[in-house]
């Protein structure tokens, strides 16, 4: 069973799925544990994007955040400003 893992881990997705098509669900071929290669692969591929995604929202929510500060800092700026104007006007 673990050189046939190994066999399974080797192969590529495309093999993997015309084992699983061509043998089907039987338990003594080695359709179900192509199928569960191919399940698992999936899934480290959805952890991957996963992990990217997170990243890609963590620095956009960082940017964000310090655009947003800029901003708080401008009006505050402006508005000191505008009083400024108002008190040079009377």
């Amino acid at each position: 069973m673990g050189n046939s893992t190994l066999k399974l881990q080797d192969a590529t997705d495309e093999q993997l799925m015309d084992m699983v098509n061509r043998l089907g669900p039987s338990i003594v071929s080695s359709a179900p544990l192509a199928s569960d290669e191919l399940t698992r692969r999936a899934m480290k591929r959805l952890e991957k994007a996963i992990e990217d995604f997170n990243k890609q929202s963590s620095e956009q929510t960082r940017r964000l955040i310090k655009l947003t500060w800029w901003i708080v800092a401008l009006t505050i700026v402006m508005t000191i400003w505008g009083f400024i104007q108002i008190i040079l006007a009377l």
